[in-house]
């Protein structure tokens, strides 16, 4: 059996998404954490921990990929970050729509579901699809 080159740029990138994840958490975390969702605020902070949330599912699906012969530039400089704010947007607000998960629940949604997400980046229209499928039967 062949062995599988691997494609050093996807690993490198696979690395600084995760850097970029882990240098915003290292930064905002003393102010990142807080029980109650303020009044009349944007909350970047939680934003900001959905970021970290796909960015770290996206470099693990980058890392998963680093056998693919194909370049990652400049899909990895332009369409992704723009994709994973994006879904980190999308998980903000859905969450923060309902009370009970705008409190300190919202951590442990948000972050699994942007996980997720941030690792489905390429299949999440038609894991949703699906998903909704197998509900209709």
């Amino acid at each position: 059996m062949a062995e599988k080159k691997i494609n050093w740029t996807r690993v490198v990138f696979s690395i600084l998404y995760a850097i970029v994840a882990l240098t915003l958490f290292g930064i905002f975390r003393d102010t990142m954490f807080y029980f109650k969702a303020e009044e009349n605020s944007w909350n970047i902070y939680r934003f900001i921990w959905c970021c970290v949330g796909v960015s770290l599912g996206f470099a693990a699906i980058a890392l998963g990929l680093r056998c693919h012969p194909r370049s990652p530039l400049p899909e990895y400089l332009t369409h992704y970050p723009l994709q994973l704010v994006a879904m980190a947007a999308l998980a903000f607000g859905g969450l923060h729509i309902f009370d009970a998960t705008s409190g300190y629940l919202f951590y442990y949604l948000s972050f699994g579901l942007c996980f997720t997400l941030g690792y489905l980046v390429d299949s999440y229209w038609s894991f949703i699809m699906r998903v909704v499928g197998r509900a209709n039967k």
